[in-house]
């Protein structure tokens, strides 16, 4: 089930990671972000009425520490798609996104098989092949660059700290994750002069970026709860591949004979963590 659970938020940020893209570039940072979250919320709140069994509020405030984290990479991933190429900023937060965990999790004692090290260190690669990485990707702006690497230390960070909440109370600390981010940024809203709603035409790709993201951090909490974090978080952080298949059917975006090595990779790496 932890494998299971891990899988399906790389589903719903490749979806999230989309969307998020053509909505930064409609509309602008704080507000687009602020209803992001707010969505979210729509879907998480009626989970945890539905499916907790109990609520701890040492739990809650984790999840909203959780949350900041998350926030922080997520205003970096908007910021970075929009001033640069998906290419650029994606692929460099999936991987950041990723190795940060696993090697806390190694420190703190995760005990992996020979396969499923291989396993990571495969899907580490792939999460780079599949997002089209290669020199001329680095020839774009340094900002999208450094953009992509603090929005995966953002994600990184909402890993290892949602880990600490237990099972009994989930999904309250998705809640919370949401929650926090949003109470901070309308208060930004109310100091910042740049209120600008955002356009009708990015209306659209908010709400999906917001459900999907809301969907992944519930299905990631799930899977954190039941398994090791080093695996959960790799496996979770295969969100590029999604978004370049996406872009490929949706956008009609061509995807290059390093794309396809980095899906089949992907692959391969699910296939041996899942095993072993």
């Amino acid at each position: 089930m932890a494998i299971f659970f891990a899988f399906l938020p790389s589903i719903f940020w490749g979806f999230g990671g989309f969307f998020a893209g053509q909505a930064s570039r409609r509309g602008s940072l704080i507000p687009t972000l602020t209803l992001d979250i707010f969505i979210g919320l729509f879907v998480v709140v009626p989970l945890a009425f539905s499916i907790a069994d109990t609520f701890t509020w040492r739990d809650f405030l984790i999840g909203g520490l959780a949350g900041l984290f998350g926030m922080s990479g997520a205003a970096f991933l908007y910021a970075g798609m929009k001033k640069a190429a998906y290419v650029t900023v994606i692929p460099v937060s999936g991987v950041a996104g990723a190795l940060f965990p696993v090697l806390w999790g190694l420190v703190g004692g995760d005990s992996l098989s020979a396969l499923q090290i291989v396993g990571i260190l495969v899907g580490l690669i792939s999460i780079a092949l599949a997002s089209g990485v290669s020199l001329q990707t680095f020839k774009g702006p340094i900002a999208g660059l450094r953009d992509g690497i603090l929005a995966g230390l953002g994600f990184g960070g909402f890993y290892i700290v949602i880990e600490n909440t237990s099972n009994e109370t989930e999904p309250w600390g998705a809640v919370a994750s949401r929650l926090f981010p949003l109470l901070i940024l309308l208060l930004i809203l109310c100091l910042i002069s740049d209120k600008a709603k955002p356009s009708k035409q990015a209306f659209p790709f908010i709400v999906g970026s917001g459900l999907s993201n809301a969907c992944a951090s519930t299905c990631f909490l799930l899977a954190v709860n039941r398994g090791l974090l080093s695996i959960t978080s790799l496996l979770s952080a295969l969100y590029p591949a999604i978004t370049v298949v996406l872009a490929h059917f949706l956008i009609k975006e061509k995807m290059t004979r390093t794309q396809v090595f980095g899906v089949l990779a992907a692959i391969f790496s699910m296939a041996s963590i899942t095993v072993s």
